[in-house]
């Protein structure tokens, strides 16, 4: 028995390549997680605040506002709750591919034995996603200064608030801020011997350094073309995880920057059509 056994693992490593050390499954494990944050945005299992109403109104969950629409038809704590979380998992599933290269060198960094390790990433993971899903202030306080809410102003302006959007964005793509903390969230990370509140502490540091980063492509941007279009989240995701490549991720943030300029200018100017709906077809 003894010898079939090293026969079929000397061929299992004649065969294949495999050492599952600590970075190995801390990627494994963030694109693991990834893939759970889609399936659980798009079968349904995420609270979706107002939704019976948008349906009845006959308004696409994927139009411009129509999240936020449905949180303040409803009014309530719970709705606003179920709004934290329905956006703090789609951003977790669009930010994931972003943080497995920083989470994969926090772990390899870290000095401390596999349990050490672990522990570190636990605390600063779980500060990281809180960060995210109180983000959600951001879009509700947008909703309720702005005229008419996201829904109302882009649908009676679509080209200038369109325009709009996409020019600021190009503007804070291409600022100093923004290079400055994408070129700290590329950076090494030093070794380390983090514990559980170390990583606590990291994890609230790093979460509001995405925030800050990701402004314009999930604050500026996904409001105004609506949060549940698909085609968004992905560009916007393969966006937000290009521009962290320590090689050339800042090129791919400034020509994000040049072409959201050149987009907006043209949407403004020449005002073509923008294949947004705001009603169902019937």
């Amino acid at each position: 028995m003894s010898t079939k056994v090293d026969t079929a693992l000397s061929v299992f490593d004649g065969v294949f390549d495999v050492d599952l050390d600590r970075t190995t499954l801390v990627v494994v494990m963030m694109l693991g997680l990834d893939a759970v944050w889609w399936v659980l945005l798009f079968d349904g299992h995420v609270p979706m605040p107002g939704m019976a109403w948008l349906m009845e109104q006959s308004i696409p969950m994927a139009a411009p506002g129509a999240m936020e629409l449905g949180v303040f038809h409803v009014g309530t704590v719970e709705a606003v709750l179920g709004y934290a979380t329905m956006w703090g998992v789609m951003m977790w599933a669009m930010m994931y591919p972003a943080m497995t290269r920083f989470t994969r060198d926090y772990a390899a960094a870290h000095e401390g034995s596999a349990l050490e390790a672990t522990t570190a990433i636990t605390g600063f993971l779980t500060t990281y996603h809180l960060v995210w899903a109180l983000s959600a202030v951001v879009p509700l306080s947008l909703h309720a200064l702005v005229p008419g809410g996201i829904y109302g102003v882009t649908q009676s302006s679509p080209h200038l608030v369109i325009g709009s959007a996409l020019a600021l964005t190009g503007v804070f793509q291409l600022s100093k801020p923004k290079q400055d903390l994408l070129r700290t969230c590329c950076a090494e990370v030093e070794a380390h011997t983090d514990d559980l509140f170390d990583g606590f502490r990291h994890g609230v540091e790093h979460g509001v350094d995405c925030v800050l980063i990701c402004f314009a492509a999930f604050f500026l941007v996904m409001p105004f073309f609506g949060e549940m279009n698909f085609f968004w989240m992905v560009a916007l995701t393969a966006v937000v995880t290009m521009e962290r490549l320590p090689t050339w991720g800042k090129e791919v943030s400034r020509a994000t920057g040049v072409i959201s300029l050149l987009a907006g200018a043209f949407v403004l100017l020449v005002q073509p059509a923008l294949g947004i709906g705001f009603t169902m077809a019937m």
